[in-house]
């Protein structure tokens, strides 16, 4: 072999006679370079009988190292081809031309283009095994065989490892063709582990959008969802780039496009997921990501233009400083959240350090593999029959079982609160029910006609009518702030100080009522009324909305509602039912119901409406958009109430 930068080198005439000569099973040695430049280009007529009357490469100045053999076919051979077989690599990791340049092959002075997916440009498409019809005619016995590969003396790629790293087989292609189909189905399983990762991280995926979908208040789920769905493409694009199906550059370029983005999704998962506050780190990693989505179009653009090549170097570096700033926080976080006993952040903890291992170990085999020339295999990859499970495949699975685990235990989670929410609110329903009435009370010389209708399961709205000895009747309106079984304790306690009161003073029963809820950390808006035989009507409000009387607004002091502060005093005001008179009574339910675009009922709705029943006023706001608790109550004076 030898290093040189002069194309006739490819040349059967040219002149190797000082060329060293390397055993190629195995890392060859250094070649010096004097002594491997060559002796000179051949003659005319040697070119022009070896089919070299042009120098491949014209024009090219870089120096490569050329491998050169002179073998002796058999008189009247078949076929001859030549397989390139490369090794199938144990990593899983993202890799392009991981074993070096690619090669070009010369048959007796012609470059030869290989078989298989884009042999018109091998060059730019991640290498893999081909096989090289040479088209040496029957009658030629004499065939020079040329190699070569972009010279590099150290490091990644070194030409001393071109055979380390390759297995060259020369025989008829019906012979070769096994070995190529043979390193294609064991390349195929190597990569079997991460295609059954992606396929289940899509049905993860569609799972945790159903699990967002069905609990709109855990985002969690969604950005989770996101960051699979992201990731699950990946090993699909691998395969695609590692069969030289895939232009290496886009490869590269929408491997680590996706790899950032799914790094910034499970950022913003674990904030949610933890319910982190705000801090100037998270702000930081936040308001800094949108340079990872520049990782792929400036990518795609090297070599237009010099910008091009600094805005890249600019963008990866600033994209690397993020990445470092995400793994701090990352494990950071979840190693202080574990340490706080929060197992689910100890389960995520797992995956995420094993798949730090497997991002390290590849890179560390691959580098002690280039700089020894043999092969260093994985300590982490264990052998399942022909398909190889490596430490990162371990990582995906224990991510996966990870998330199922945590997604199991909160589902169980959420069952039993729900379970317990729900009888709960059954008991506070069932109180409620027990206290405002839902039969119609006997109400001698007044009509009385009421609706409740809650927004949910327990409302926070009640009333209550209560006839006295003397003939006069108390009637009681309020909305209880808040829903749920808070609300419904409310109503349970003011339903019980009416019950058993005697009081006619609309002023008074409020100002008990103000004395039971005060200090409840609650407010609750309530209107008394107390009905006259004579016709007369004493009102007290808290809060409330104004009565209306036979259509009109009856104006009435709002005071302050009830458990706000204690000791109020209300005012009454007094007014008279005439017979067939009707006092309407509501809760703001009706007036606050909205429609889609954002319309209120209304006052104007209400006043215009106030002469029908009560129960077409309630069925008027709850077809308009009913939001909170509706309940509509009217007092009727009736005629034989004068007589009485």
């Amino acid at each position: 072999m030898g290093i040189s930068a002069d194309p006739w080198a490819a040349s059967p005439g040219f002149d190797d006679s000082t060329w060293v000569v390397r055993d190629a099973k195995s890392s060859i040695e250094e070649v010096p370079e004097p002594e491997g430049q060559g002796r000179g280009r051949p003659d005319r007529a040697q070119a022009q009988n070896s089919h070299d009357a042009t120098p491949p490469a014209q024009g090219d100045h870089r120096r490569y190292a050329w491998f050169r053999m002179h073998l002796q076919l058999a008189p009247n051979h078949g076929p001859v081809a030549l397989l390139i077989e490369m090794p199938v690599s144990q990593s899983t990791t993202l890799g392009v031309n991981q074993t070096g340049p690619g090669v070009d092959v010369f048959a007796n002075g012609q470059l030869v283009k290989p078989e298989g997916p884009h042999g018109d440009a091998p060059q730019h498409y991640q290498q893999i095994t081909r096989l090289y019809n040479l088209n040496v005619p029957a009658s030629e016995t004499s065939l020079t065989l040329v190699v070569r590969t972009l010279y590099i003396p150290f490091g990644y790629g070194t030409y001393t490892n071109f055979f380390a790293e390759r297995t060259l087989r020369l025989g008829e292609p019906s012979d070769l063709e096994p070995h190529l189909a043979l390193w294609s189905m064991n390349t195929l399983l190597q990569r079997l582990p991460r295609v059954v990762y992606s396929v289940l991280l899509i049905v993860l995926g569609g799972f945790l959008l159903a699990l967002f979908v069905a609990q709109k208040g855990h985002s969690e789920y969604l950005w989770l969802a996101l960051h699979e769905l992201v990731q699950a493409p990946i090993a699909f694009i691998e395969l695609s780039g590692s069969s030289a199906h895939l232009d290496s550059l886009w490869y590269a370029a929408i491997v680590l496009q996706l790899v950032a983005v799914s790094a910034y999704l499970f950022f913003e998962f674990l904030v949610s997921f933890l319910s982190l506050p705000r801090r100037w780190y998270i702000r930081w990693l936040r308001y800094t990501a949108p340079v990872l989505a520049l990782v792929a179009p400036v990518l795609l653009l090297v070599g237009h233009s010099t910008a091009i090549g600094v805005l890249l170097a600019v963008v990866f570096l600033l994209s690397f400083f993020w990445m470092v700033g995400w793994l701090l926080f990352i494990f950071s976080t979840l190693i202080k959240a574990t340490m706080r006993h929060n197992y689910e952040a100890g389960l995520l903890l797992i995956p995420l350090a094993l798949s730090l291992v497997g991002t390290i170990e590849p890179m560390v085999t691959a580098s002690m593999s280039s700089w020894t020339g043999q092969e260093v295999r994985s300590p982490f990859t264990i052998m399942a029959g022909p398909i190889p499970i490596h430490i990162a495949s371990i990582a995906d699975f224990t991510g996966i079982l990870a998330i199922v685990v945590i997604i199991f235990g909160r589902f169980l989670r959420i069952q039993r609160d729900r379970e317990r929410v729900t009888s709960e609110l059954e008991a506070a329903r069932n109180v409620q029910e027990l206290m405002i009435p839902r039969e119609k009370l006997a109400t001698p010389g007044f009509e009385v006609e009421s609706i409740y209708t809650p927004a949910n399961e327990v409302g926070g709205d009640f009333f209550h009518v209560q006839m006295a000895a003397n003939g006069g009747m108390l009637v009681v309106i309020g909305d209880v702030a808040g829903k749920g079984l808070k609300a419904a304790m409310n109503v349970s306690m003011l339903m019980g100080a009416l019950r058993g009161t005697k009081e006619h003073s609309p002023a008074k029963i409020l100002k008990s009522l103000n004395g039971v809820l005060t200090g409840s950390d609650s407010f609750t808006t309530c209107m008394a009324a107390w009905f006259g035989t004579n016709g007369e009507v004493l009102l007290a409000n808290a809060g409330h909305l104004p009565p209306y009387l036979n259509s009109q607004e009856v104006a009435v002091p709002g005071d302050l509602p009830l458990g706000v502060v204690p000791d109020v005093n209300y005012e009454e005001v007094a007014l008279y039912l005439h017979p067939g008179d009707r006092l309407l009574l509501l809760s703001d339910g009706v007036v606050e119901a909205r429609r889609p675009s954002g319309e209120l009922f209304g006052f104007d709705r209400v006043h215009n409406l106030s002469n029908q029943s009560v129960f077409y006023i309630a069925d008027a706001a709850k077809a308009f958009g009913q939001e909170d608790d509706i309940t509509v109550l009217t007092v009727r004076r009736l005629a034989q109430t004068m007589a009485a």
